[in-house]
């Protein structure tokens, strides 16, 4: 019985400590970067992170997309790996106004990460006010451990009350 009130305050412990998350790779520089504006258009586009990105077996798990001001995408399927940087292609644009980069990379410690940022191509274009460009990353990897102590932990207590009242 003291194994069992040992072990429940310890599940307590682990569920009720607030967990630190670790740090994840983020966007260091862009070019274009991030909130510029181009009046010639590119011929590629690079990222570059905070952490080596790496590739996963044959699978695509590092990815740059681009979509010009109308919603078409711009960019080629070829990106490359080189350390922390990824690059990849684009085609001809003619179409002035905001473009959208959005992005998914696998950094070091394995966890995917994503985001988007905007620049804008063409000179005098002029763009909807109050949009910002903010970086969108990381998963919310603590709500996951949070969740999976809480199933975890009520799993446990449900299958202890069940053995208390038929052994009563």
């Amino acid at each position: 019985m003291k194994l069992w009130r040992t072990l429940i305050a310890t599940l307590l412990v682990m569920a009720l400590t607030p967990s630190f998350a670790s740090a994840h790779t983020e966007l260091l520089s862009s070019d274009p970067a991030a909130g510029s504006s181009i009046a010639t258009w590119p011929t590629e586009i690079s990222l570059t992170f905070n952490e080596q990105l790496q590739s996963i077996g044959a699978e695509k798990s590092n990815f740059v997309v681009v979509n010009n001001a109308v919603g078409d995408q711009i960019s080629a399927d070829d990106e490359k790996l080189s350390g922390s940087t990824i690059k990849v292609s684009l085609d001809p644009n003619t179409v002035q106004g905001p473009v959208l980069v959005y992005y998914r990379v696998v950094s070091a410690d394995g966890h995917p990460v994503e985001g988007e940022y905007t620049f804008n191509f063409g000179e005098g274009v002029v763009t909807a006010e109050g949009v910002q460009n903010v970086e969108k990353s990381k998963y919310p990897i603590g709500i996951y451990i949070a969740s999976a102590l809480f199933i975890t932990t009520s799993l446990f207590f449900g299958i202890y009350a069940y053995r208390r009242r038929n052994h009563a």
